[in-house]
């Protein structure tokens, strides 16, 4: 019974990495912006776990070009449930943060 409901977890982990790859990565691939260098962009700039999040979250939620941190391109508007934004922007933290990886 603990293996299966270990099995389910890890699953639901899985899946939810997936989330980002489905609901940004494939676009970003597509317009030739890869995530991960954008990531590290936000966090030179605004520094912080809450900074770099709050920061993406506004900008994907009310996209304004004076603040983007990517200059020249076209803004787009993300069609993305402010719910399921902030899941997709834990496991973005998560798979790029430093912090706790350097040693």
């Amino acid at each position: 019974m603990e293996r299966v409901i270990a099995l389910l977890l890890v699953g639901l982990l899985l899946a939810r990495g997936d989330l980002l790859e489905r609901r940004c990565g494939e676009c970003h691939n597509r317009i030739q912006l890869p995530l991960k260098p954008l990531f590290f962009d936000y966090l030179l700039h605004y520094s912080s776990e809450r900074g770099v999040k709050g920061a993406m979250r506004e900008q994907l939620l009310n996209p304004d070009p004076e603040r983007s941190l990517v200059k020249g391109r076209k803004i787009y508007r993300h069609q993305v449930d402010p719910d399921e934004l902030e899941i997709i922007l834990q496991i973005y933290w998560n798979r790029y943060k430093v912090i706790g990886r350097i040693r």
